[in-house]
């Protein structure tokens, strides 16, 4: 990096996804935070979803050591659907969790750019699921990575990580790379169940005044080896035990992907096309199936006059999947939990058209109207996603905006095509047997009306000296048909169901009755903070507070003292998140880095919710001593922490993992 420190931290960082164009931040009328490549790089992160902790209002809740659920404005949930995530403009979205499996979500480091986070409603531009906001990863050019890369990790709990990218010069206007990645490790800090992925990749660009073409394709596959248990209900009879059956599974996902962006000038009017397709599997338990994604989106950029800019565009994506039918006998074995469809083959398909105008009202104040029209097939529904915004420049050191808007999540087939269970047991016996108690099974509902969110927020940002930046926003959201469960209705008893129906054994079978009345308000305040105290150093500080109200009737899981329960579960969520990273050259060649991380604590009298706040620290020891040379980290995550859980009820299997990385870039 040819920046010094202070450069990096308060260039005016430009970004791509508030407006589908370049902007500087200091332009956007909404709220928008930009992790670099420089901050990634130096937090010692291992993933792109503990990266996104770098940034405000973002929630990141460490499951294992590769799996994780990442949320923004609260709301914070495994099946988190909210948020709109893309490489490159390309959606990860997966259809067959109706959220993101953040372990597919990988690249090389050294080859992101940044990643763009927009918090807020962004359904005018981006349509589905872009509800509380938008990550697009960013990847660099590959004229900007040319020649050989290599790195090597090794750590506690078998970490291991290999990485080699290749650049190269076709033509003075042709650039290409190709990469591969190999991370294995243990998935859980407390056994030897190994992870294993591996990827690879390529990019080719084509540069020219008035053309830009960029063609990628890629693809990756993981691999995860658990200890697992499955109940037999064959030949069981009214009073037996049954009994977990211990068993070994080898969770296995793949994918594949290509797309293609084109960007054109002509006669001082913009046209951009993009094409992407992408296969996705898994054999997951709660997720198992297969999709084929296509889309193609368009869009045409002109300035009306001095004072306008019209955008407008469309799309088409087509989903088609395939997931687990019923088997024949449902009951014969049965995993811990599962999924399963009626209806387990189908097409769905999305189209949108969009339109936008920027005006500048005045020399210091510019508006923003637009709207998205989105039709479903899955659900035969059309959805409209307007949003206003305003942007005062009061001088070049202050801005103010203020901002509201409508968002849709996109209907989803795992609501209403696929049925979940899951087998309660007691705890283990003398013998460390579990016995099962009982089945729970949530059914689909096909005439579930679309989730949305409406947004009101304001921000403002303040730059008093070249070295200090303070971007503060304020939010409302509410959220209207958010998906929930009644529990517990029963549904058989003594082999007899309510139906009429008879089932061979006689253990209870509750049927959780599927949803949309639940709404959700919340509201909070963001601050963002970059500082240059002196040029060896850098401190980036986030803090989040968010407060949540969920609000339901008719239901028993809508009480306010249902443990657990939807009012118990929104309303009880923490409240305070605060990010604090520090980049120091601390002496020629050297850098020592501190990331300490916060959130508050819940306390509740239930397993379900109450848990102690959290802090953690982590630090990153890096050596280089000339450019071109190899650089040399040491990375401790979480520094001197026991073993602790992220989230309520979990088994604390988080502690102090230490890792070391070399890496070389030759040009």
């Amino acid at each position: 990096m040819s920046m010094s420190l202070e450069d990096l931290a308060n260039v005016d960082i430009s970004m791509t996804s508030a407006a589908k164009k370049e902007q500087a931040i200091s332009d956007i009328p909404a709220a928008a935070y930009v992790i670099t490549n420089e901050m990634i790089r130096r937090s010692g992160v291992r993933s792109v979803a503990e990266a996104l902790g770098l940034a405000p209002g973002v929630q990141v809740t460490r499951l294992s050591e590769y799996n994780w659920q990442v949320s923004l404005r609260g709301l914070n949930t495994i099946l988190f659907n909210q948020l709109l995530v893309m490489i490159d403009g390309r959606s990860v979205y997966s259809p067959l969790m109706s959220g993101t499996f953040w372990h597919t979500i990988d690249t090389v480091f050294e080859d992101i750019e940044r990643i763009e986070v927009i918090r807020g409603t962004s359904g005018t531009m981006w349509g589905g699921n872009a509800a509380n906001g938008v990550v697009n990863i960013i990847t660099k050019n590959s004229g900007d990575t040319q020649g050989h890369y290599v790195e090597v990790a090794n750590g506690e709990r078998n970490y291991q990580e290999l990485n080699y990218r290749y650049g190269t010069t076709l033509s003075d206007k042709i650039t290409a790379r190709a990469f591969v990645k190999g991370i294995t490790g243990d998935y859980y800090s407390i056994n030897d169940d190994l992870w294993r992925n591996v990827r690879g990749g390529i990019r080719a660009d084509y540069d020219d005044n008035a053309r830009q073409i960029t063609v990628q394709a890629g693809g990756f596959e993981t691999k995860s080896d658990h200890d697992w248990f499955y109940g037999s209900f064959d030949n069981v009879n009214f009073g037996d035990k049954v009994m977990f059956n211990a068993s070994v599974v080898d969770v296995y996902s793949r994918g594949l992907y290509a797309s293609l962006d084109w960007f054109e000038t002509v006669n001082e009017t913009d046209y951009e096309l993009h094409l992407w397709t992408d296969y996705n599997f898994t054999d997951e338990a709660s997720a198992q199936g297969e999709f084929y994604s296509f889309d193609v989106d368009t869009l045409a950029r002109t300035a009306l006059n001095e004072k306008h800019e019209l955008t407008s565009g469309a799309g088409l994506r087509v989903i088609h999947r395939r997931t687990e039918p019923y088997p024949d006998n449902f009951y014969s074995k049965m995993e811990a939990w599962g999924r399963y469809s009626n209806d387990p083959v189908g097409t769905d398909i999305n189209v949108n058209g969009y339109i936008q105008l920027e005006s500048q009202l005045s020399d210091k104040l510019t508006s923003t109207l637009g709207a998205k029209i989105e039709y479903f097939s899955l659900n035969d529904t059309v959805e409209l996603q307007p949003q206003a915004r305003l942007l005062y420049k009061y001088n070049a050191e202050q801005q103010f905006w203020v901002g509201a808007g409508r968002a849709v999540v996109t209907p989803s087939f795992v609501d209403t095509k696929t049925d979940m269970y899951q087998l309660s047991y007691n705890h283990p016996n003398e013998q460390g047997e579990y016995e099962i108690t009982g089945v729970f099974i949530s059914k689909a509902k096909e005439d579930l009306d679309n989730e949305s969110v409406i947004t009101i927020d304001a921000g403002h940002r303040f730059t008093p000296m070249p070295s200090l930046n303070i971007d503060s926003t304020v939010f409302y959201s509410q959220y209207d048909n958010t998906r929930m469960e009644d529990p517990n209705q029963l549904l058989c008893h003594d082999g007899n169901c309510i139906d009429g129906s008879n089932v061979e054994h006689k253990l209870p079978i509750y049927l959780d009755s599927y949803n949309d009345d639940l709404d959700v308000e919340t509201f909070g305040f963001e601050t963002a903070i970059r500082w240059t105290p002196f040029e060896a150093l850098t401190i980036n500080t986030n803090y989040t507070f968010m407060e949540t109200n969920a609000r339901c009737s008719g239901y028993a899981a809508c009480e306010n003292d249902t443990t657990p329960g939807y009012n118990m579960k929104y309303n009880n969520q923490p409240k305070h998140f605060v990010s604090m990273q520090s980049l120091w050259d601390f002496a020629p060649g050297w850098q020592l880095d501190l990331w300490y991380k916060y959130r508050s604590g819940v306390s509740v009298d239930s397993m379900y919710y109450d848990t102690p706040s959290i802090s953690t620290v982590d630090l990153r020891l890096a050596w280089q001593q000339q450019p071109n040379w190899p650089r040399v980290e040491l990375v401790v995550d979480g520094f001197g922490e026991a073993a602790y859980a992220d989230q309520p009820g979990a088994y604390p299997s988080l502690e102090e993992t230490i890792y070391f990385k070399a890496s070389w870039n030759i040009q």
